[in-house]
């Protein structure tokens, strides 16, 4: 009887191993998993403190006033400015006072208001100051300034033309106000098909007196499109 039962018990020890080997672990995987070395594909980056640089702000550019005609001057030599004072002006046509700034309306009463150089074909960080005159025979706009003591050696400067696509013909004039009164300066006649008018008028004559600058427009006849604009209006001054 134990003869015969050996050969099954070998027989079953054989088909236990292959039983064991099939279902462990297969000879090409590996047992254990290998983590990624420092600096891999696979990582994920860390996160950091370091804050992220700001950008710095920037200063807007000094107009170039030699691509309009004017002598070039620094920023700080401007002693009055035109355009950014617009509103501290009393703006009145020969009847009423009016109010600032206007709107482009083409009101016959008249009106003052601002727009960078681009609207005019120019450098975008040139002030441009629009003065439109009433659609009546000769009407007028005037623009008085509060209080400025000139200097010697202050110099008005502007350049004078029509807004673009209009066909404006009008007379431009620079006044200062005391306490007598109208000091009638200088008046320019315009006509659209002139040139730019450059301007660069000494006030060596009113130096140490405390005026109210002025700028006026006239329209020569019965004009509908007087639009009058003084590009860079403003008083220079030298530095010592």
């Amino acid at each position: 009887m134990r003869k015969r039962t050996l050969p099954y018990l070998l027989l079953g020890l054989l088909l236990s191993g292959c039983i064991l080997r099939t279902n462990g672990p297969s000879p090409d995987l590996p047992l254990t998993v290998t983590p990624a070395r420092a600096g891999s594909a696979t990582q994920k980056p860390r996160l950091t403190d370091t804050p992220i640089p700001s950008a710095a702000p920037t200063a807007s550019p000094t107009p170039d006033l030699a691509q309009i005609g004017l002598p070039p001057e620094d920023a700080s030599n401007d002693a009055f400015d035109f355009v950014s004072q617009m509103c501290d002006a009393q703006w009145l046509n020969r009847g009423q006072v009016l109010p600032c700034p206007g709107q482009d309306t083409g009101g016959s009463g008249g009106y003052v208001m601002s727009f960078n150089g681009e609207i005019q074909g120019l450098p975008s960080n040139l002030d441009i100051l629009l003065t439109f005159a009433p659609s009546v025979q000769s009407g007028a706009l005037f623009g008085r300034y509060p209080p400025f003591t000139v200097k010697s050696g202050d110099r008005f400067r502007a350049v004078l033309a029509c807004r673009v696509h209009t066909f404006c013909d009008v007379e431009f004039g620079l006044e200062f106000y005391d306490a007598q009164g109208r000091i009638d300066l200088r008046h320019w006649p315009y006509l659209f098909a002139d040139p730019p008018i450059v301007v660069d008028y000494p006030l060596e004559g009113l130096a140490g007196k405390t005026v109210q600058p002025g700028l006026s427009v006239m329209a020569n006849g019965n004009s509908l499109e007087a639009y009058a604009v003084w590009i860079a209006p403003h008083i220079y001054r030298p530095i010592p």
